[in-house]
């Protein structure tokens, strides 16, 4: 008689494609940072790429050792609840003891490096999420959260399923936003957005609870504006950002100046003047100081002005590959948990690169979002690969499992 196995391996594909975008960030990170780094040092031009190189490591090695993790150690109460209080308890931290740059508060500092808790609440944030849903779910199935009348329970959905754990995110999203840290705070929002819309919460649910979060919004936002009407000198940045958007935008009644223009003006140039095949590789004009932090918010333009529209289209293609490839694991997840949690990792990494790219094209407002695996950035680059680790063990313990066929192996 024919027996069936079920066998699970590592997905090979996306393993494969988690290192060739990080090798090929840190060559396009080695051919950008070098003036800033030297610059910075006053003789190392590959100050960022060594720092990188050390984070990078570190977050190969946890997604990979992630990767072998069945995702179901992932949904364990004491492990999402512990997500969230972590994120939770750094933003609070960072408020309290954080060390303070360019006007924002958003690090930490242990040794020589920056830890930026907003990196950690991203994918706490999911874990949490993801967690709590499948939680909800078994306890419903198990006959509990019911209320006495169809009325109530209509509003115990509401509650336990959308207003308790959207409520819970935005409380870490409010502290992010105090940093001030408005992109992430967006990043967020969209993410928890993309987990529960891919949660299964029905629409009752979403037109109660999205009515009470609206409300109680606009009540916190009254409440602080009253309190605190000089708010918007700690958002003066975005304000900023949009005008000077506007400015590039063509409208000439907006009141920036050419030094506030000149950064991304300047990227902007760089990013049209590689052409089809660009200027070679380490070649960028750009990158000596025309467009500042090159490594960071801007890297895509002076990567596109050394390798031109082809070296662009490259980039981006790879960027959808990996994407293509994470919406097969989102598709097959067998459970809530899984499906959330793979949607939430890839919501994490692709919203950042939409974000980033959509500027640098300047279709959008600049948000200073860092490109993934490409742009410098330890923590981010930390906690992007922490992501893509969860989503290869979604992957390998948390999809439909192929049968196999053999007279020996048993299920």
């Amino acid at each position: 008689m024919t027996k069936i196995s079920v066998y699970r391996k590592s997905n090979i594909p996306l393993i494969l494609m988690m290192f060739a975008i990080v090798v090929f960030g840190l060559v396009i990170l080695y051919s950008v940072s070098g003036p800033a780094g030297y610059a910075k040092t006053a003789h190392d031009s590959m100050y960022y790429l060594k720092r990188q190189i050390i984070w990078t490591v570190v977050g190969l090695i946890a997604a990979l050792v992630i990767s072998f993790i069945p995702v179901n150690f992932f949904k364990h109460p004491a492990i999402f609840t512990s997500a969230y209080l972590a994120s939770l308890g750094f933003v609070i931290l960072v408020r309290l003891v954080g060390t303070e740059i360019n006007g924002a508060k958003r690090w930490i500092l242990i040794g020589p490096f920056e830890f930026q808790p907003s990196e950690l609440c991203k994918v706490g944030l999911i874990i949490a999420l993801a967690g709590y849903r499948e939680y909800i779910v078994k306890l419903r199935a198990s006959g509990g959260l019911k209320a006495k009348t169809p009325r109530g329970q209509v509003w115990n959905h509401a509650f336990f399923d959308f207003i308790l754990p959207v409520g819970a995110a935005l409380l870490v999203d409010v502290f992010i936003l105090a940093q001030p840290h408005a992109s992430c705070f967006l990043i967020i929002g969209v993410i928890v957005f993309i987990c529960m819309v891919n949660s299964g919460a029905g629409i009752k649910t979403w037109i109660l609870g999205g009515g009470v979060i609206l409300i109680a919004g606009l009540i916190f936002a009254g409440i602080f504006i009253m309190v605190k009407p000089d708010f918007r000198k700690n958002f003066a940045h975005v304000y900023q950002r949009i005008n000077i958007f506007a400015a590039t935008s063509g409208d000439e009644e907006v009141d920036v100046t050419e030094d506030e223009l000149r950064q991304v003006t300047n990227a902007h140039n760089a990013l049209g003047s590689g052409g089809m095949w660009g200027r070679g590789l380490g070649a960028s004009r750009a990158k000596y100081n025309y467009v500042s932090e090159a490594q960071n918010d801007y890297i895509f333009s002076i990567y596109v002005e050394e390798t031109g529209f082809v070296g662009g289209a490259v980039l981006i293609s790879m960027y959808l590959l990996m994407f293509a490839l994470f919406v097969m694991i989102v598709i097959r997840a067998n459970s809530v948990f899984a499906r959330m949690l793979a949607t939430g990792c890839t919501s994490l990494i692709f919203v950042q690169v939409v974000l980033n790219i959509a500027v640098e094209l300047q279709v959008i407002p600049s948000t200073g979002v860092t490109l993934p695996f490409v742009s410098y950035g330890g923590t981010a680059q930390l906690f992007l690969l922490i992501a893509y680790g969860l989503i290869l063990s979604v992957s390998r313990y948390g999809t439909s499992p192929r049968i196999k066929k053999n007279s020996e192996a048993v299920l």
